[in-house]
């Protein structure tokens, strides 16, 4: 568990504290199917109050802040840019804002969230951050930044709200990380803004290693990450640990640092091989076996899901 991890999740025990467990979970339940099912409402609340705020950042802060953090570490690593500041809209109660002060801890964050609920607990959360919170309707907001995150929104958006989200976006930042849930719907809506913002003149950082039409049917990552007893007790879970598994862009008006290929499946193991399913710079879906005789064994052995893939074999 990072410092961050624990930094976050010591915030959201002391949030909890004194609340009790039977009220948490009626909540969580409800917000649960309103995630997995990727409900669709410009209009609805998702939280309604501060308990619908405390249920969402128990169940998903970590999570969210998990797949954000491995989003932002792609964009330190791909786009040749320093980020001073940062735009999160959509912030709901700051994961964004933990995984990019984690980079880059001098950043100045602004979080642009509706919900008042959830602007609360977000301050509460993070007392001692100087993040800077503002009140507006994602339909209806201003402001530029260097970097800017749209994380688990676009998920909640009509497609013209979708569509006109992305297109000010684009208009407002020199780099732009778009986060989603790592499902078929969500990497077709990644694929969506990947489109327009090439429309617009950016140039794809990651995960894509290419410029061209994607070659998968679907893509998306995976963040391992602890569960705490309470996460566990909540979500009726047995295991220590969950995966969050999701899809994300990272596109910039900057120069880029692209990988030559990108591993976009779990690397197989069957005994003497490694075998890595790549997307490549040539826009092309591939299989790579490397043996155990092979120069690059080493390096396939300690690559992981999402890894850049810079071998010559």
């Amino acid at each position: 568990m990072s410092a961050m991890d624990t930094q976050l999740h010591a915030a959201l025990a002391r949030a909890v504290d004194g609340v009790p467990h039977h009220q948490l979970h009626r909540r969580v339940a409800a917000l649960s199917h309103r995630y997995r099912t990727e409900q669709v409402d410009d209009a609805a609340p998702g939280m309604r109050d501060h308990l619908d705020a405390l249920a969402y950042a128990v169940i998903r802060m970590p999570a969210t802040f998990r797949a954000l953090y491995a989003a932002l570490s792609a964009a330190e690593r791909h786009v040749d840019a320093s980020f001073t500041t940062h735009l999160d809209l959509g912030g709901g109660t700051g994961a964004a804002a933990w995984a990019s002060t984690s980079l880059w801890p001098t950043i100045a964050t602004e979080i642009v969230e509706r919900h008042p609920a959830a602007i609360a607990l977000g301050k509460q959360l993070a007392t001692g951050n100087s993040w800077r919170w503002t009140s507006a309707d994602l339909r209806h907001w201003s402001g530029s930044a260097d970097l800017i995150t749209i994380g688990y929104v676009l998920n909640e958006l009509t497609d013209g709200a979708r569509h006109a989200l992305v297109e000010s976006a684009a208009a407002s930042a020199v780099t732009l990380v778009i986060v989603e849930p790592g499902t078929p719907h969500g990497h077709r809506r990644t694929l969506q803004a990947r489109d327009l913002l090439i429309d617009h003149g950016f140039t794809i950082a990651a995960p894509c290693p290419h410029q061209g039409e994607c070659p998968t049917d679907w893509c998306h990552f995976a963040a391992r990450l602890p569960r705490t007893e309470l996460h566990r007790v909540l979500k009726d879970g047995t295991r220590n640990y969950e995966e969050e598994r999701f899809s994300y862009l990272v596109a910039t008006r900057a120069p880029v640092r692209p990988a030559p290929a990108r591993v976009i499946r779990r690397p197989g193991r069957p005994k003497g091989q490694v075998v890595l399913e790549l997307c490549t710079s040539a826009g092309a879906a591939r299989q790579l076996v490397v043996p155990k005789s092979s120069d690059s064994y080493r390096a396939a052995r300690g690559t992981s899901w999402g890894d850049a893939w810079t071998q010559s074999s």
